[in-house]
């Protein structure tokens, strides 16, 4: 498989939703964002994605961490087993890990 068929796959298959919600500044433009709001409405947008797949039937299990306010995480999961959600936190490490490019 050449690395071109390879990294389409990549693309198709697994993506990283959202991670960082940082504005994008040129140095001619200053952007002023209330990063709390902007905080929340980025979170409950990716709920929204994933209620929008789960409706369409797109998503059959799933997987997520959260962090409160407090810095305690929490796991939350439906999942057929524990090897299923184990796999799929697996799997999302390795996606966030190939994936994420903090420049973007």
């Amino acid at each position: 498989m050449s690395d071109d068929k390879l990294d389409d796959r990549k693309v198709r298959n697994m993506k990283i939703v959202s991670i960082n919600d940082a504005p994008k500044k040129s140095n001619d433009e200053i952007e002023v964002v209330d990063f709390a709001e902007k905080r929340k409405q980025n979170l409950l947008d990716i709920l929204e994605h994933m209620k929008a797949g789960i409706e369409a039937g797109d998503i059959h299990e799933f997987t997520a961490t959260s962090l409160d306010k407090d810095g305690d995480a929490q796991i939350h999961c439906y999942v057929g087993d524990v090897a299923v959600g184990v796999g799929l936190f697996e799997i999302g490490k390795n996606i966030l890990l190939t994936q994420y490019n903090g420049d973007e």
